[in-house]
């Protein structure tokens, strides 16, 4: 094939690029970079990042790791997998890769949360359109989502609660088993908890006026 300055032109395609990205880390020993490809014959980088959109991605489709210590497919769900039974260090060698890489890709939220919705936060947003913003015991507007069954992703077993009424619960004060006994057992208790409970703040603003 030859372009319009009658030059010959080689068709490339994917496999081809990718047998040559091969080649030249094979021959280099390393990961290439544009200069590398500028010097050993073959498709250009502008050639390769319009196949691929990125450099990185032309590297990552031919199993080779960009000189910026990306991870790889596969390398994120690995690390989400082990990262509380082995160190930075172990999952560094591993895999290949300095433990600071490790660190870094473990404290990016996106790597940890549910891709699927299923997060704490989007649970809250699906609790708060069924059963209201506020505390369903003690109408407080400070919230907090509480699973009546540890785990469910049943919204019949969620409740929006203060984190007092939520307390309550989780420190075991009253065992609560399904939503009806949000009513009977946890309302009168908190009930009488707010009634005992006296504050000062009257006192206090009457003594710094005084001082005043």
């Amino acid at each position: 094939m030859r372009t319009q300055a009658g030059k010959f032109k080689t068709p490339y395609t994917h496999k081809l690029i990718i047998t040559y990205l091969k080649s030249v880390t094979k021959l280099i020993g390393k990961s290439p970079t544009f200069r590398d490809v500028h010097v050993i014959p073959g498709p250009s980088p502008r050639t390769i990042i319009r196949h691929f959109e990125t450099w990185a991605k032309a590297l990552k489709a031919a199993g080779i790791r960009p000189q910026t210590n990306q991870l790889m497919k596969g390398e994120k769900s690995f690390i989400r997998q082990n990262w509380r039974k082995m160190t930075d260090e172990e999952l560094g060698k591993k895999l290949g890769i300095t433990s600071d890489v490790i660190k870094y890709y473990r404290m990016q939220y996106n790597l940890w949360k549910n891709r699927k919705g299923t997060s704490k936060q989007k649970y809250k947003a699906d609790g708060m359109r069924m059963y209201g913003k506020n505390c369903e015991v003690c109408n407080l507007p400070i919230t907090e989502l509480h699973h009546i069954k540890p785990k469910s992703t049943n919204i019949s077993d969620w409740s929006i609660l203060c984190p007092t009424c939520h307390a309550v619960i989780t420190r075991k004060l009253i065992k609560i088993d399904n939503r009806k006994e949000l009513k009977t057992r946890l309302t009168p208790f908190i009930k009488n908890l707010y009634k005992n409970i006296k504050f000062n703040f009257e006192e206090a603003w009457d003594n710094d006026s005084v001082s005043t």
